[in-house]
């Protein structure tokens, strides 16, 4: 069964329930041991600073300051542990897996942030061209490889995080392209059970869990050693990545996923439309396509009148409706006229009857005299008929009737500026009637 990529992440950083309770009873005593931890990270960055680098006192020494801190290792399967592998893999669960490796083990990862060498050489960051593509992070990384007296480097194929509970994502090729073998190592992280804060949440920076790293009593990183692999002559690296990615989850007990760096990616874009839609329904997807279905008969109309009756309605067609009847919270604008010249008297359109209508007919006391029949059929009768499209009133009626009789007009000529523009968008060839 095929793991949907939700389920791989960790969405929400608090518990529910009631370890919600002991978490909120914990908090007082939670940020006292936050402010005594920040203060003991700047004797981190001393030690680290003064001690020479890839000795043994070194390491027992950040070892220790690291526990303070609340960041203990553990290791497993230490028979497996394999010194003079170059390259390093794991599986990637927090920011700082690699502070937990580089603790039992002297390595350096490639650095994704611009950090000055001092700062770099304490978290164990190597710029190796990240930033400026994979053909540069292959170059630099192959010529790092060559110096023996460099330390080994460590890799996350998987490329971003996960929970690491459930399955782990696709391994990319790039880190196994390297000659010689590869030491594979899994990672697990582990919390306090009656406080269960999650190690890393989707789309949270990496001060963001550091802060809860701090905040925790207790963040426990077990290091499994699962190997030293090589790669097989006729093997490509796509294939080793895959066998790589089994054993990892077989000996995580995980499953694993085809989900890629990529579909991370397109997920939390997802997840930013859904909350900004939620937040502003007018910037629904569902929306804005039946925005544009109403303006494509009210051309005149913006889109952002038109969301905020749908909002209103969810309907295309009770948003049209409301429009033509004027039945919106805000005035509807007048449609603009087709060309800037002024508009000149025209033959009125022929009736059905066969009458013939003068063009002074067109004044307010004999149009309000009409009957809204006559003049929808006016207005639809004939497909050559000259509409003009300025549907305002042109006085205001001394009784309802003729206040009445106006609309009617004016509604009817909307709904025939309505269907000449779809026919002119698509067009449409219509029978005539030559009687």
């Amino acid at each position: 069964m095929t793991i949907p990529i939700e389920a791989i992440y960790n969405r929400n950083r608090f518990p529910s329930g009631p370890y919600l309770l002991f978490l909120l009873l914990y908090t007082p005593l939670g940020l006292v041991i936050f402010m005594l931890r920040v203060f003991i990270s700047l004797q981190l960055f001393v030690a680290s600073s003064i001690l020479p680098h890839n000795t043994v006192i070194r390491r027992v020494v950040l070892r220790v300051l690291y526990s303070i801190l609340g960041l203990v290792v553990q290791e497993e399967d230490v028979d497996k542990k394999d010194h003079t592998c170059r390259i390093i893999t794991t599986n990637h669960i927090t920011p700082f897996d690699h502070l937990a490796v580089s603790m039992v083990m002297p390595c350096v990862t490639p650095s994704v942030y611009d950090l000055p060498s001092v700062l770099s050489s304490l978290l164990c960051y190597r710029d190796l061209g990240v930033t400026q593509g994979r053909e540069a992070l292959r170059a630099n990384a192959r010529s790092y490889l060559s110096e023996s007296s460099n330390p080994p480097l460590l890799l996350h194929p998987e490329g971003a995080t996960t929970s690491g509970e459930l399955a782990l994502m696709k391994f990319g090729s790039w880190a196994f392209e390297f000659n010689g073998s590869v030491l594979v190592a899994g990672i697990r992280v582990w919390r306090l059970p009656l406080l269960p804060v999650a190690p890393s949440v989707l789309g949270a920076s990496w001060v963001a869990d550091l802060c809860f790293m701090f905040f925790s009593p207790v963040t426990v990183f077990t290091i499994k050693y699962i190997g030293n692999m090589r790669r097989g002559e006729s093997e490509s690296a796509e294939e080793f990545a895959a066998r790589v990615q089994v054993a990892s989850a077989a000996s995580l007990s995980v499953k694993t996923t085809n989900h890629t760096v990529a579909d991370k990616v397109e997920f939390m874009k997802r997840l930013a439309r859904e909350a900004a839609a939620a937040a502003n329904p007018m910037l629904s997807p569902e929306v804005h396509i039946m925005a544009q279905q109403v303006q494509e008969v009210l051309p005149h109309i913006s889109l952002d009148q038109i969301k905020r009756d749908l909002v209103r309605t969810q309907n295309v067609d009770q948003t049209i409706t409301n429009f033509l009847e004027g039945n919106v919270p805000e005035p509807i604008p007048e449609p603009r006229p087709a060309t800037p010249s002024p508009v000149v008297s025209s033959p009125t359109p022929p009736q059905a009857t066969g009458t013939t209508t003068h063009p002074h007919t067109s004044s307010p006391t004999n149009s309000a005299s009409k009957s809204t029949l006559e003049t929808a059929t006016s207005l639809a009768g004939s497909s050559e008929a000259n509409v003009s499209l300025n549907t305002a009133a042109k006085s205001f009626g001394k009784s309802a009737t003729e206040r009445m009789t106006s609309f009617q007009t004016r509604k009817a000529q909307l709904i025939e500026n309505a269907r000449r523009k779809y026919i002119e968008k698509h067009g449409l060839q219509l029978p005539r009637n030559d009687c």
